[in-house]
């Protein structure tokens, strides 16, 4: 049977308290099933939820997923805001990556789950490049950019290639040492490995 429109309206909405209580649930069990085993009947099981009250918020299971991702990274660092403009590469760099952040102990069980099934959903693989991936490296292409403006960086670096080291490096120490890139880690690459790069496409 069809629900009507009127039924519709009358189910609860998952909003405020609840939502974070759903997403937590659903980080919970993608680091305990894994992505595939994760649906959303055993979503509602475990958080005491109809299947019916997820759907009305998430059309799919890559929209939770994704919803449940970006909340794991809000709880830690806030939604994520404007480019920092601090005059210098470094101060840039530092104000966006090195903060005082708790470590996000569930990122690598949560990234485990996730990554390997990009390849095998479409849908999930263009939310997480659209809604993770693409806003972090357009600030960082932006930073970068600046720096370049400055002469921080040379007219002719490869600035895509620049912006991608942080983010391997960061996902090699999640999905291989199985542990989180927490502050002193992430000052280490931007001091030892991202900045030299920057400074040897000047003596090019």
């Amino acid at each position: 049977m069809t629900a009507t429109t009127t039924d519709r309206a009358s189910r609860p909405r998952v909003e405020g308290e609840r939502e974070q209580e759903v997403l937590d649930g659903a980080l919970d069990l993608l680091i305990e099933v894994g992505y595939d085993r994760l649906t959303f009947d055993t979503l509602a099981a475990h958080v005491r939820a109809s299947k019916a009250t997820l759907y009305r918020k998430w059309d799919s299971k890559p929209e939770l997923v994704m919803a449940a991702v970006e909340h794991l990274f809000h709880k830690a660092t806030g939604p994520q805001g404007e480019s920092p403009d601090t005059g210098t590469l470094v101060g840039d760099l530092e104000a966006m990556f090195c903060t005082s952040a708790p470590m996000l102990e569930q990122l690598p069980g949560v990234l485990a789950a996730t990554l390997p099934a990009l390849h095998r959903d479409p849908e999930l693989k263009d939310l997480f490049v659209d809604r993770f991936i693409r806003p972090k490296t357009d600030i960082l292409l932006l930073v970068l950019g600046r720096a370049q403006a400055r002469g921080e960086v040379s007219p002719d670096a490869d600035l895509p290639t620049l912006a991608s080291i942080l983010p391997a490096m960061n996902f090699h120490r999640v999905l291989v040492e199985d542990t989180c890139p927490d502050e002193d880690y992430v000052r280490n690459v931007i001091h030892e490995v991202l900045l030299p790069a920057c400074r040897a496409t000047l003596s090019g």
